[in-house]
């Protein structure tokens, strides 16, 4: 949908279509998603400011906002209403900019989004998973300490954006991860993490020893699954890691305890 009429909407009213891509927030087809009780996925783009009113059905599975620009009121205010949803819930964040700082004090008062906030770290996020493409540090400050218990990151990028708050998602359970991995593997891990999953992604060999390394230190079992992971070649890797480094890492490696780690590769290399 993109520019429609309001009659077209009131032929649409509590029709059982599963999908809705709506093109525009100057959109009137948010008025009718709430009617849609066999919607199953919902695509956004545009902008959005000020207070998220979007009202969702039971049914949905899926939010995926692609090309969006938001404030951060719109955004927490976004997962807060699909924090209400009482069954798991996926949210694609495919490419989405958020609002300079100067452009969100011109529109929300300081008092407000700290309201906000506050609301917005109280809800248990636990059914929602997070699905991060094209990123900014911003993005992960809005994710920071909340209850979130499933992360994708489809870029090293965003993985490097995302180690500074991992610590503090406390709920965190499965973290899947995607892209190209060099250096030494910087991640601290919450105590939480049960779960990690490393899918079509390059990396050296020293960041998959301190990986493990890091996996080691979390004081209960954890699953990691390497679903096409290709080690760089050793040319490669000499290019990146200094000989010294890499042997030295490989002592620590036989040190530390792995014993809590479990190791399933698939389609990965020798």
């Amino acid at each position: 949908m993109n520019n429609v009429s309001k009659e077209l909407l009131v032929i649409l009213r509590h029709a059982s279509i599963g999908i809705l891509d709506i093109r525009t927030a100057e959109s009137l087809a948010s008025d009718i998603v709430h009617t849609l009780n066999k919607l199953k996925q919902i695509y956004l783009r545009g902008t959005y400011t000020g207070r998220c009113d979007l009202r969702l059905p039971a049914s949905l599975q899926c939010i995926s906002l692609q090309k969006v620009e938001c404030s951060t009121e719109w955004l927490c205010s976004l997962l807060i209403t699909l924090s209400s949803l009482d069954h798991p819930v996926r949210c694609n964040l495919v490419d989405i900019e958020l609002q300079s700082s100067k452009e969100t004090r011109r529109e929300e008062s300081y008092t407000h989004v700290s309201d906000l906030r506050s609301e917005f770290l109280s809800r248990d996020m636990s059914n929602i998973e997070i699905v991060v493409d094209k990123v900014s540090k911003e993005l992960f400050e809005i994710l920071r300490d909340t209850s979130i218990e499933i992360l994708l990151l489809k870029t090293a990028d965003g993985a490097a954006c995302a180690s500074e708050i991992l610590h503090t998602l406390q709920r965190l359970k499965k973290l899947y991860l995607m892209g190209t991995f060099t250096g030494r593997c910087e991640f601290k891990l919450p105590v939480s993490l049960q779960y990690i999953n490393l899918q079509k992604s390059e990396c050296s060999s020293e960041w998959l020893r301190s990986l493990f390394f890091t996996l080691s230190s979390v004081p209960h079992p954890v699953r990691c699954d390497l679903m096409d992971v290709v080690l760089q070649q050793s040319e490669e890797a000499r290019e990146n890691e200094s000989h010294i480094h890499v042997s030295d890492l490989g002592s620590e490696k036989c040190v530390f305890d792995r014993s809590n780690i479990e190791i399933l590769v698939q389609n990965g290399s020798k």
